[in-house]
């Protein structure tokens, strides 16, 4: 089980089962964060720099996390951006999967 779950027993009584198995009648509640209208583009935060041997310093990883909670706090003063940040659709079936190999061929690469 992970540290952020929760395990209630079949009476609503939290418990911790040393073992790790959930019992029956057990309830297992574990919490999730969403995002809506996230995008499925890759992480702005890459594991490697421009040459590939050096991991991001602290930094960059805070520089990083403090750009996403702006873009997060202020993302309801302006409702139309959310639009521009998402890749238009492509309009035809050819050019979804001309975009499909392209990203497959250059994946490993990321």
């Amino acid at each position: 089980m992970t540290k952020d779950s929760i395990l209630y027993d079949k009476d609503g009584k939290r418990v911790h089962r040393r073992d790790g198995v959930v019992a029956d009648g057990d309830r297992l509640v574990i919490g999730m964060r969403l995002m809506d209208a996230a995008s499925a583009l890759p992480s702005v935060v890459s594991l490697r720099d421009a040459e590939g041997d050096a991991p991001p310093t602290q930094e960059q990883l805070d520089a990083a996390y403090q750009a996403r909670c702006s873009r997060m706090e202020d993302a309801w003063r302006h409702p139309d951006q959310q639009d521009a940040l998402r890749p238009n659709p492509p309009t035809s079936v050819d050019a979804t999967i001309a975009e499909r190999n392209a990203r497959l061929e250059s994946a490993w690469r990321s």
